[in-house]
C-alpha cells in the first residue's frame, strides 16, 4: 500500500502504477535473493525492482582478455551497427575502426589513421578521436572533433556529433561543483557559462532533430539543465508531467522514481517548494506521505490544517487527498471512524490498483482498531481481487492479524486456509502457534521446505527450553535425513536455511562428558531434577549458540503480527537457570556441582555481564539478569575451597 513507512521510490512506483493500471508482474518474479522479505508485504526497492523487473545473473566468472574499456562499452552497439550500415567502407576499414571504439578513451596509443582511407571512414576516425578526447575530459579537443563534423556525410556521425556538444556542456558545467568525495556542492558552483553553453546545444539538436535518435536524451537532460541551475519550480513542473504520463509497468517508472527521490524529494525544502508550485498534486501526494514519518516525539509533520489548505491543488484527484486524509488521521492515532466515513467500503473488486487497494487497506485498518465484528469478514472480502504480487500478503496480514487477536490461531493454518503467505505463517509459528498446530505444519508436505523447517525448529527449541523433555524425543522424528545443521542462529525468520538438524547432529560436550540431546532429554524426562543431565542441556546450549538465540519476537503494539499469548505452555528456562539449580543442591555430587559454579562464573567472562540469561531487549532487562559480583566472587570462592582439586577449579583464574 502507498504509506508514510514505504520507501519514497516505492510510492511514487506505486502511484504511477495506479494512474495506468498494470496487469500482475511477470511469472518470475521474484523478492531480493539477499533479504527474505516478508512474503513480499513490506520490501525493499531493489526486491521491489526486481519481482518487476527481473535482471539476468551475472556470470561470476571472470574474462581472461583483461579489463574491458568502459567508456567504449556503454556506446559500443550503436557505431557498430552504424559502421555495419555504412556503404562507404571496406571490410577492412570496419575492422579497424571497431578495433579503435574498443579502445576509445582508455588507450594512449597512436591512431592508425593510415588504415582509414574513404571518406567515410575518416569521419568516423573524428567521430572517434572527439569521443576518445570526451571521455578523458579533454573539453577542447572534444569540441573541435565534433563540430567539425556537424556537416558529415555519414547521417550517424553528423547527428552524434550535433547531440555531443549537450554532454560536454554539462560536464563541463559540473566539473566545478562536485567535493572531494564526489558529492554535488551545490548549484551555486556550477560553471554557468558551460550549462547555458549546454542549455542552447539541447535546443539546437532538437530543432535539427526533432525525432532523432537523441531526441528523448535531450528532452530529459532538460530536467539535468534545471536542476544545475537551481531551478527547482521547473523540476518539479516536469516530475509532475512525467508522473502522470509514464507508464507503472515500464523499468522507465522505476528509474523516474529513483530521479525524483535523489534529485527533488531529498531536500529538506522539498515539500514546501512543491507545495508552492501549486500545479503539482501527484508530487505533493508523496511529499505529505513524507511528511507523515513520525518525528523525535513520535507526532507525525503533516497538520489537518496544512492538508486541508492543500485540498484544492487535488480536485483531479479526489481519491487520491481521500487516501492522504484517512492516512494522516491512521497514522496519527486519531479517531478511526472518520477513515471509514472517507473511505467507503469498496472490498468486492475483481482487481485493485494500489491507489484503491491502500485506500480499503486504511479501511480494515480502521475496522480493526474499532474491534469491528465484521473485519475479519472485509478482509476475506479483499482477498478476492488482490493481486498475489503485494497486495495478497497484505490483506493476509490483516486477516491473520485479526484472527490472533481474537485467539483463532487454528483458523490460520487449518486447511484450507486463507492465510498462505509463507513469511506470516512461519512468525506464528514462532510465537503463538500450540505444539499440535506446530507438529501438523511439519508434517504438511504441501506447504514450502522453509515453513516446515521453522515449525520443526520452534517445535524442538520450545520442547527443550520449556521442559517438556518427552515431547522433544518423540518430535525429533520430524527432522528430516540431512537437515541442515550450519546454517547458524542469526534470524530464522529471515534466514535462508533453517539449521534444523542441531537437535540431531550437534556439538554435545569439550571437556564435560554428555551425551547426544536426544539421551540428555531423554534423562530429563524420566528426572527433571537430574544434575548431570541439566549441565549437559546447559553445553548444547552454549556449544550451539542458543545463548543470544531467540524466535521472532514482535513489537509491543496490540496489532504487531504474532504478538499474543503463546500457544506453547511453559515459561523458557535459560541456561544461567540450570547452573543455579545445581549450585542450590549442596548435596548435587562434587563434579556436577564444581562445574555448575565454574560455569557460572564463566557467564560474566569477559564481560561482566550475565552471557547465559537469554536475550535482553533494553538495559533494564540486562541488569536485571545480573547476579551481584558478590555472588560471582562467592562462587568462585566455594569452588576454590570447597572443590581444590577438581579440573574446573585449577582453570579458573578469576571472576568478573
Amino acid at each position: 500500500m502507498i504509506s508514510p513507512g514505504n520507501d519514497t521510490r516505492i510510492n511514487l512506483l506505486l502511484l504511477m502504477q495506479s494512474l495506468h493500471p498494470m496487469g500482475d508482474p511477470p511469472a518470475n518474479a521474484r523478492p531480493d535473493r539477499w533479504d527474505r522479505q516478508f512474503g513480499q508485504t513490506f520490501m525493499s526497492w531493489g526486491g521491489m525492482r526486481e519481482a518487476y523487473w527481473p535482471q539476468a545473473d551475472q556470470s561470476e566468472g571472470g574474462s581472461d582478455e583483461g579489463p574491458t574499456c568502459e567508456p567504449a562499452a556503454s556506446g559500443g552497439p550503436a557505431f557498430l551497427e552504424a559502421i555495419s550500415a555504412e556503404q562507404g567502407l571496406s571490410s577492412n576499414e570496419r575492422a579497424v575502426l571497431s578495433e579503435l571504439r574498443a579502445k576509445a578513451g582508455c588507450s594512449d596509443e597512436p591512431w592508425d589513421d593510415a588504415a582509414i582511407s574513404s571518406k567515410a571512414g575518416r569521419e568516423y576516425l573524428g567521430y572517434l578521436k572527439a569521443a576518445d578526447a570526451f571521455h578523458k575530459n579533454d573539453w577542447s579537443g572534444a569540441s573541435q572533433g565534433f563540430n567539425a563534423l556537424t556537416r558529415a556525410k555519414s547521417a550517424w556521425v553528423a547527428e552524434t556529433a550535433r547531440y555531443m556538444p549537450v554532454r560536454i556542456g554539462l560536464r563541463m558545467a559540473i566539473a566545478t561543483a562536485v567535493d572531494e568525495w564526489g558529492d554535488f556542492a551545490g548549484s551555486e558552483k556550477i560553471d554557468k557559462p558551460s550549462l547555458e553553453s549546454a542549455s542552447a546545444a539541447i535546443d539546437d539538436y532538437l530543432k535539427a532533430y526533432p525525432k532523432g535518435r537523441y531526441a528523448a536524451s535531450a528532452e530529459g537532460l532538460k530536467r539535468r539543465v534545471a536542476w544545475l541551475r537551481g531551478d527547482m519550480s521547473a523540476l518539479v513542473q516536469r516530475y509532475e508531467a512525467l508522473l502522470a504520463s509514464t507508464p507503472g509497468s515500464s523499468e522507465a517508472a522505476a528509474n523516474l522514481a529513483e530521479e525524483i527521490d535523489n534529485k527533488l524529494l531529498e531536500r529538506q525544502d522539498a515539500a514546501a517548494l512543491i507545495a508552492a508550485h501549486g500545479k503539482a498534486p501527484l508530487l505533493l501526494a508523496v511529499a505529505d506521505f513524507k511528511q507523515m514519518r513520525p518525528t523525535g516525539d513520535d507526532a507525525i509533520g503533516l497538520s489537518a490544517t496544512d492538508l486541508a489548505a492543500q485540498k484544492a491543488q487535488f480536485s483531479a484527484y479526489p481519491e487520491l487527498y481521500g487516501l492522504i486524509e484517512a492516512s494522516r488521521i491512521t497514522y496519527a492515532g486519531s479517531d478511526a471512524k472518520a477513515v471509514l466515513a472517507l473511505v467507503p467500503d469498496a472490498a468486492r473488486q475483481p482487481h485493485y490498483t494500489p491507489l484503491a487497494f491502500s485506500r480499503q487497506t486504511l479501511r480494515g485498518m480502521a475496522l480493526g482498531k474499532l474491534r469491528d465484528p465484521n473485519e475479519a469478514g472485509f478482509w476475506r472480502e479483499l482477498l478476492g481481487g488482490a493481486s498475489p504480487v503485494y497486495q495478497r500478503p497484505l490483506a493476509e496480514l490483516g486477516l491473520a492479524v485479526r484472527w490472533q487477536r481474537d485467539r483463532r490461531i487454528e483458523q490460520i493454518f487449518a486447511p484450507g486456509s486463507p492465510i498462505t503467505d509463507p513469511t506470516i505463517r512461519e512468525i506464528l509459528l514462532q510465537t503463538v502457534a500450540t505444539p499440535a498446530i506446530l507438529r501438523a505444519d511439519a508434517a504438511n508436505t504441501a506447504r514450502p521446505a522453509h515453513e516446515r523447517d521453522v515449525a520443526r525448529f520452534a517445535l524442538l527449541y520450545k520442547d527443550l527450553t520449556r521442559g517438556a523433555y518427552a515431547d522433544f524425543t518423540r518430535d525429533l522424528a520430524l527432522v528430516p535425513a540431512g537437515a541442515n545443521t550450519d546454517a547458524g542462529l542469526w534470524n530464522i525468520a529471515q534466514q535462508e536455511a533453517i539449521p534444523v538438524g542441531l537437535f540431531r547432529k550437534a556439538r554435545w560436550s569439550d571437556g564435560f562428558a554428555c551425551s547426544a540431546i536426544a539421551e540428555t532429554a531423554a534423562t530429563l524426562a524420566r528426572a527433571p531434577a537430574d544434575h548431570r543431565a541439566r549441565l549437559c542441556l546447559g553445553d548444547f546450549y552454549r556449544l550451539n549458540g542458543f545463548d543470544s538465540f531467540t524466535l521472532f519476537t514482535p513489537d509491543g503494539n496490540q496489532m504487531a503480527l504474532g504478538n499474543g499469548p503463546d500457544g506453547f505452555p511453559g515459561k523458557t528456562m535459560a541456561r544461567a537457570a540450570l547452573y543455579d539449580a545445581v549450585i542450590a543442591d549442596r548435596a548435587a555430587a562434587p563434579d556436577l556441582r564444581a562445574y555448575a559454579l565454574y560455569r557460572a562464573v564463566m557467564c560474566y567472562a569477559p564481560s561482566g555481564y550475565n552471557g547465559c540469561s537469554g536475550p535482553a531487549w533494553t538495559m533494564a532487562e540486562v541488569d536485571a539478569a545480573q547476579a551481584p559480583v558478590a555472588a560471582r566472587k562467592a562462587w568462585f570462592t566455594e569452588l576454590k575451597q570447597r572443590y581444590p582439586g577438581s579440573r574446573w577449579a585449577k582453570s579458573l583464574r578469576y571472576y568478573w
